[in-house]
């Protein structure tokens, strides 16, 4: 079954994510978990990489009651982890009457993620993590990780979310855009939406054949060309329409896939302010 995976923790983005969430497994029908890794590990893990170098008995005992202190830190974790997966459990099923199924996973959150999520999931993710959060970073250090690494559709979500309306598809001649042609005109979620296919360069002739063609799937398009920095013209089209969700292709390490080369990508994951839903 396709599923809607929400990447949980303490940040400020946590409601904004599980509101995101719970809609679109409510829009779609698709399964909705709640994911959620603790990479906390108490001192007694690294005790075996330093017990070789323990010349004293005191030393030891102090180790040991180190251990002691951050087993049950470790256990607070895992309690708070409980509450929150709960917290947010039980508010999606008094707003929108779905059950979620929890996921609990312990160790690196990219490694531990990536081994839950399929291909034909949507996974979930706040643009700044709770630690992030605490340094006051507008961005988490693992969301462009997460977003590169993950094998599935990723949306990026901040601290407030509104249900879209509309998405604006950033479109260029290229192999990876024309696949993101086929899995938007078949996306369960996208094709509800008003799609602003938007192109910026010197050939607005490049957007007949994708329009043409996801109008003929069912979709209500509307064609936008612009001309000069691809980034500035996308943001700058989004704030001008008040358009709610950016859709982008994934990164790229292609130099002939120049649209799709992390540094526009990650150019306006930085700067936009509504989601952004990266297509792979």
């Amino acid at each position: 079954m396709n599923r809607v995976i929400a990447c949980i923790d303490s940040s400020p983005c946590i409601h904004a994510l599980a509101e995101a969430a719970a809609w679109i497994a409510d829009r779609t029908k698709r399964e909705l978990v709640l994911l959620q890794v603790l990479d906390y590990y108490p001192a007694s893990y690294h005790l075996g990489e330093i017990s070789g170098v323990i010349g004293f008995e005191s030393n030891a005992m102090l180790l040991k009651e180190l251990a002691e202190l951050e087993q049950k830190q470790s256990e607070l974790a895992l309690d708070y982890s409980n509450n929150l997966l709960s917290h947010i459990s039980e508010v999606i099923e008094e707003k929108y009457g779905i059950t979620p199924i929890k996921i609990q996973e312990k160790g690196d959150f990219l490694e531990q993620s990536f081994n839950v999520l399929n291909e034909n999931d949507i996974a979930i993710i706040g643009r700044v993590g709770e630690r992030s959060a605490e340094k006051h970073k507008s961005l988490g250090s693992n969301v462009e990780n997460f977003i590169r690494g993950a094998r599935c559709t990723v949306l990026t979500v901040g601290e407030t979310f509104k249900p879209p309306t509309r998405f604006i598809f950033a479109y260029e001649d290229s192999q990876t855009c024309k696949e993101m042609m086929y899995r938007v005109a078949k996306s369960d979620l996208l094709r509800t939406l008003q799609c602003h296919l938007l192109y910026v360069g010197d050939h607005p002739e490049i957007l007949d054949i994708p329009a043409q063609y996801l109008r003929e799937a069912g979709l209500d398009v509307v064609v936008e060309y612009r001309f000069g920095d691809v980034a500035e013209n996308i943001l700058d089209y989004q704030q001008q329409h008040q358009i709610q969700l950016i859709v982008l292709g994934a990164y790229s390490r292609s130099k002939v896939k120049q649209f799709f080369l992390g540094s526009i990508t990650t150019n306006i994951f930085r700067n936009s302010v509504v989601p952004l839903l990266v297509a792979k």
